[in-house]
């Protein structure tokens, strides 16, 4: 009833914590009579409410206009500011704003509103289905008000993740400053397109973390309706400041990296991918002029007029992980019109990757200066890690020694149709190679066709068990393999 409710929001006036769970029939959380009551409010979580219209409520529902001023069953309350006869909620002390699950809220906040949130430090909204805006503009709002600048002196963190009618954080033309804001999360929000149009400060946000990755702030702050231009989630705000990819479980997903965006990677630090079943290469290689029209469009060049041979070789790139991706096939692929290069990796993993047959070219091992760890497990196809392609075999490299001169630890696990390391005729020198674990490998008879230098490799890992390595790594393996043969026969 109305009485009950006054009484209890005369009680909240004491509260320093509110938590509202699973009440459908709430159309807002703090009602406009008891605006002016919660002025000790410091968290607030509302969660599971998919009645409710309004967290604050706004304007008088009930035909007595004095209600709201005066309180339910006449109980008194402070006075409650008003614009042109619309409530402004007074929350001063309000530091932790969650909201999760409410399915019926378009907004959060007036513009009006803003003032009194001085204290807050932490906003999180999340799975509320028809959100549209964070802050919405009032009406009403004076010629002047547009050019007022809101600041949020105390805001450190903004989660706002599946959200999938969200446009904009504001949409209004004021110019918002947020000198603590140092943590922003935007996952799942595919119709966001600004957060405020009038433009942002936030010198200590350094980053943005998507559903993508995560994306570098330069000075234009969270200014990104011209830097993130409007996608959708397969293909993120821009290559050009992703500095970590991260792709989840996405099923209608390809190509991870599309061919007209390979010049744009001079930030990309780390790549994860994993659980995305359709994913056939991880870098979409260009093709011969007029093949790669199915590719997304983008900044990088243009493909039509590709008459030479285009290096991609992402300056920073230091970690690629891979992990349970079925259908691929190449990582990338080189060809007469894409060469690539990774100077600065020096980690990978790749695990549950069953169609995958090798891992790099030899071609490509001369720009692995800095790789030190590499580690391939449960790959049902993959037959050696380097592999030497037909057009890149000549009889004068017989001699060539491949180096990886970084290279500190080689697991291979689990890896049933594995022959070798490199089935090329080529020489490899490890000179740093101080770990190698081979485990559930029976196929493989040799580490490499051609002679292997591991000068540092004192002892090899097989199936958990330590040997020592000898110093013929060749030698070693084709004697294990030998012996684990004979074991069988006895």
């Amino acid at each position: 009833s109305s009485e009950a409710g006054g009484v209890f929001w005369s009680l909240c006036q004491y509260s320093r914590e509110i938590e509202i769970s699973r009440c459908n029939a709430l159309s807002s959380v703090i009602p406009c009579y008891a605006a002016g009551q919660s002025q000790k409010l410091q968290v607030l979580k509302i969660k599971f409410c998919n009645g409710m219209k309004e967290v604050f409520e706004t304007q008088e529902t009930s035909s007595n206009k004095s209600g709201c001023d005066e309180g339910k069953g006449g109980t008194p309350t402070p006075a409650i500011p008003r614009i042109n006869d619309a409530i402004v909620p007074k929350l001063p002390y309000l530091k932790i704003l969650e909201i999760v699950s409410c399915e019926g809220l378009e907004h959060i906040f007036t513009f009006s509103a803003l003032e009194s949130l001085r204290h807050l430090k932490k906003l999180k909204i999340w799975n509320c289905k028809a959100m549209k805006v964070i802050v919405k503009r009032e009406e009403y709002a004076s010629a002047s008000s547009s050019k007022k600048v809101v600041v949020f002196p105390r805001l450190k963190s903004i989660v706002l993740k599946a959200l999938p009618e969200l446009v904009g954080f504001f949409l209004g033309m004021n110019e918002f400053r947020w000198p603590l804001l140092d943590e922003v999360v935007i996952e799942k929000c595919p119709k966001m397109i600004v957060f405020a149009s009038g433009g942002s400060t936030a010198p200590k946000l350094k980053s943005i973390k998507t559903t993508f990755g995560i994306y570098s702030v330069d000075q234009h702050g969270l200014n990104f309706q011209t830097t993130f231009p409007p996608t959708s989630e397969r293909t993120p705000w821009s290559f050009h400041k992703l500095i970590e990819l991260d792709v989840k479980h996405s099923h209608d997903v390809k190509k991870i990296i599309p061919s007209s965006e390979l010049l744009q990677l001079q930030k990309l630090g780390k790549i994860r991918v994993s659980g995305c079943k359709m994913v056939e290469e991880v870098f979409e290689a260009l093709e011969e002029s007029g093949r790669n029209r199915n590719s997304s469009s983008g900044r990088g060049f243009d493909e039509s007029s590709q008459t030479t041979t285009t290096l991609i070789n992402p300056p920073n790139l230091t970690q690629l992980e891979l992990v349970g991706l079925d259908r691929l096939r190449n990582l990338w692929k080189r060809n007469q019109w894409t060469v690539f290069e990774f100077p600065n990796l020096t980690r990978v993993e790749i695990s549950e990757c069953d169609r995958l047959e090798h891992v790099f070219t030899s071609s490509m091992v001369g720009s692995l200066l800095q790789l030190q760890e590499l580690c391939i497990k449960d790959c049902g196809h993959m037959e050696e890690v380097i592999v030497v392609k037909a057009e890149e075999e000549s009889d004068d490299k017989t001699n060539e020694t491949l180096v990886l001169p970084r290279l500190n630890s080689l697991t291979l696990k689990s890896l049933p149709r594995l022959k070798a390391f490199s089935l090329g005729k080529e020489d490899f020198s490890l000179p740093l190679l101080d770990s190698l674990a081979i485990s559930y490998c029976p196929a493989m008879t040799t580490f490499t066709k051609g002679n292997s230098t591991t000068p540092q490799l004192k002892e090899i890992e097989i199936n958990y068990n330590s040997f020592y390595a000898g110093e013929d790594i060749n030698s070693f393996i084709k004697m294990n393999k030998r012996n684990s043969e004979k074991r069988k026969t006895d």
